[in-house]
């Protein structure tokens, strides 16, 4: 199989996420469901850790009890949208203390406190919601250094909340705008997306934080990384998905001129792949296996997979690999072979 591309060799997995009110990422979710794509991601991808996040603490332990029966190694990851700080660091006194039992049982088992905090939880962007503060982003960037300020506040609580109920690896998802004080972590997390704006300086600012974290002995990890699979995607990449519109019957659609190409998905992982192995990443995690709720269509403008970052096609109770499900195959040293393509509710774990 050759030596391996990276020390962690991951991928992100929605168990579940609410990004806002009406809209519920993994509306099917099963654990049965869950352990056929673990095993997709163990034996196919080649994986040998999964980030898993999700809205509910619940299903959020459940599928990392999952992934470790499958002989993953797992980060655990709460996403809640759209709260205030406090019910942030209530939720995770609740997922730490359940990863903390996770961990003693099986091993193996860490801790990622949250994702773009500055986005996602209300008080730091204004906007009331995930969306209108990314939105607003762009905006306030002469804001940035107090958004900076009052987000390492509330890390540093959120750190102590874990660490009090957890003792196992810490780390955090940081935005490229995010200026986390990582001396409090295990490991340095970094969302990276690399598109038109940022092309010409990505490879450096990369090799750059590398070597400077590196300096310090903390090992960096790539959490999100990916675009999509149209014409135009990659130029784009972290708001690739946002050609997704509300339909007229409350569904979504993306528009009817897109044009599917899952040749630029799969290019854009490898050349970073290329970038984070010349830098000297010590871990990557794409982003991501599936966005269950965007199916696949044939049907011009229902085509909703297209603009969704998974490395599978969700299609009705199942999937089919696209061809980034080969790329980080190849990278990684999977198989390359997918999961079948039902599911078997009734096989044993």
């Amino acid at each position: 199989m050759g030596e391996r591309a990276f020390g962690v060799q991951g991928i992100g997995y929605d168990a579940g996420v609410r990004y806002e009110r009406d809209f519920e990422s993994n509306p099917h979710w099963t654990p049965e469901r869950a352990r056929r794509d673990m095993r997709a991601i163990r034996d196919g991808l080649g994986c040998d850790t999964v980030l898993v996040m999700a809205t509910d603490a619940g299903r959020l332990l459940e599928t990392a009890t999952v992934a470790r029966e499958e002989g993953l190694a797992v980060w655990i990851q709460p996403r809640v949208f759209d709260v205030d700080p406090e019910r942030i660091a209530e939720n995770l006194e609740l997922v730490a203390e359940r990863a903390e039992a996770l961990r003693l049982s099986k091993g193996d088992v860490s801790l990622n406190v949250g994702c773009e905090l500055s986005l996602s939880a209300n008080g730091f962007v204004p906007g009331g919601t995930f969306i209108r503060r990314g939105l607003a982003l762009p905006y306030v960037s002469i804001a940035l250094p107090l958004i900076n300020w009052r987000l390492r506040r509330f890390l540093a609580r959120l750190v102590t909340v874990a660490r009090g109920r957890f003792a196992g690896p810490i780390s955090y998802g940081a935005g490229e705008w995010e200026r986390p004080d990582w001396s409090l972590f295990d490991a340095v997390g970094l969302d990276a997306y690399r598109d038109a704006a940022n092309a010409w300086r990505f490879a450096g600012d990369v090799r750059h934080a590398v070597e400077r974290h590196h300096r310090a002995g903390r090992p960096v990890l790539m959490f999100e990384f990916g675009t999509c699979a149209y014409v135009g995607a990659a130029e784009n990449a972290s708001e690739a998905a946002n050609v997704l519109r509300a339909g007229a019957d409350g569904g979504m659609r993306v528009p009817m001129s897109l044009e599917r190409d899952e040749r630029v998905q799969a290019d854009y992982l490898d050349e970073l792949f290329d970038i984070f192995g010349d830098a000297g990443v010590d871990g990557t995690f794409v982003w991501g296996f599936s966005e269950p709720a965007l199916t696949r269509s044939e049907e011009p403008g229902h085509d909703l997979d297209a603009a969704s970052y998974g490395v599978v096609a969700p299609i009705a109770d199942s999937w089919l690999p696209k061809l980034a499900f080969g790329t980080i195959a190849r990278r990684y040293g999977g198989s390359g072979r997918a999961a079948p393509t039902h599911t078997d509710e009734r096989r044993s774990p």
